[in-house]
Order: C-alpha cells, then structure tokens, then sequence
C-alpha cells in the first residue's frame, strides 16, 4: 500500500513508510507528546506532494509559526487550508462540507483533535448518548469519504485513564469507536528523558500490532529521530 511519510525517517520505518493512504489514521497521546507537529509534519509533506490539505483546528493548538518553522514551512504554509470549529457540532458541519471540495485531486484531512470538542460537550448533562451517536456518525462519513475520493485522512485523539488490573490504562477518548473505525493506530507517550517521546503502533493494515515502537524528540524543525 502506498503511504504518506511523517516526515521522519525512524516513524516512517515503523509504519512500513508513513500513513495509509485512503484510510483513516489515528495518532493519540497525552499532552506535549507530539501530536500537532507531527500532524503539521504530514500536512507539509502532503502539501509538496500536491495534495489538497485540510487541517481542522479543534484544539486551537494550530500555529503559524511553528508550521512555519518546519521543514518547507514557510514554502508551503499557504498551501494549507485552516478551519477552527467554535464546538462538536460545527466540527461535523466543517467535515461534513468538504465533500464538496474533494475531486480526483488527492487530499489529506487532518482533525487536530477528533475528540476534544466532543469531550468538552459531553460535559453538558444529558448529552452523552447522543454526542457518542454523532462521533459515531461523523467518523462513518468520513469512512465513506475515503472509499469515494482520492482522500486520506488523519486523527489526533485525546486520551483519558481508567483503571485496570491493579494499574491505570491510558486509552483514546472514545476508545471504541476510534478504534473501530480507524486503519492504523498509533500512540505517543512521554518517556523518563524529558526531550524524548515514544510511539507505539498498535494497528496497522486494519490489524492489531503489538510491540513495534520508535522513539524520537521534538526539536525546532520538527520530530527527530533518537
């Protein structure tokens, strides 16, 4: 399967060259462990591609100095299209409408995060039931999409810890719909060294992965290797 580089030699390696192209990505992880610049890394390297780039801000985290910082960032800013959803339901309203900006021309679709406006509304009482419908709803859209367009797309999720077997799991918020609904996953977490992260793959080709890991650190330009 053709892929999408991160942008990073070692992450590319343990996803067999980078994101699965016509599929639905998922990178979650705990705060300042990478999510967003390597989102911005991929929306860059897309860009040089020629591919359409959108990027949904829902975290607010997006910035254009620090793209512009990245490799081939001041190059290529312009290329990419930014929308910054007010809560959950105009997040849907933003990816609902960009079908009609998909044509044969390949895109990528970047939702900096999936869940974090979801998280925020499920804090209104009596919302649960209906806001894990519609996530469910909107992530089967986009399934679709990418079935009928020259689309990829990637997810950053947020996560949460429960507890399990006497230890604490950390988990992607909507654990089991990202999970089912996604082709490859892939977690970021801190390690004991403040500079370096660790990724997990934990699903790839639509399989479960166990074990496959790379490290890196988040410099000025970017993820580098360790």
């Amino acid at each position: 399967m053709e892929r999408l580089s991160t942008g990073t030699s070692g992450l590319d390696r343990l996803l067999k060259g980078g994101f699965a192209l016509r599929q639905i990505n998922l990178v979650y992880g705990e705060a300042s462990t990478g999510k967003t610049v390597l989102a911005m890394q991929s929306a860059l390297v897309a860009a040089a591609r020629g591919f359409k780039v959108f990027f949904v801000d829902a975290d607010l985290s997006f910035s254009v100095q620090r793209l512009e910082s990245l490799d081939r960032g001041r190059e290529l800013a312009e290329n990419i299209v930014v929308f910054q959803p007010e809560d959950f339901r105009e997040q849907i309203r933003i990816t609902e409408s960009l079908e009609a900006l998909l044509s044969k021309t390949p895109a990528l679709l970047i939702v900096d995060s999936v869940t974090g406006l979801y998280r925020a509304d499920l804090e209104k009482r009596g919302t649960v039931f209906v806001h894990n419908r519609e996530l469910n709803r909107q992530l089967a859209y986009l399934f679709d999409l990418v079935s009928r367009f020259e689309l990829t797309i990637l997810l950053t999720g947020q996560v949460h810890s429960q507890p399990s077997g006497g230890s604490w799991l950390i988990a992607p918020v909507a654990t089991r719909t990202l999970r089912h609904w996604s082709y490859l996953i892939l977690r970021l977490r801190p390690t004991p060294r403040y500079d370096v992260r660790e990724c997990l793959l934990e699903k790839i080709d639509g399989r479960e992965a166990r074990g496959p890991r790379a490290l890196f650190r988040i410099g000025e330009s970017g993820l580098e290797d360790v």
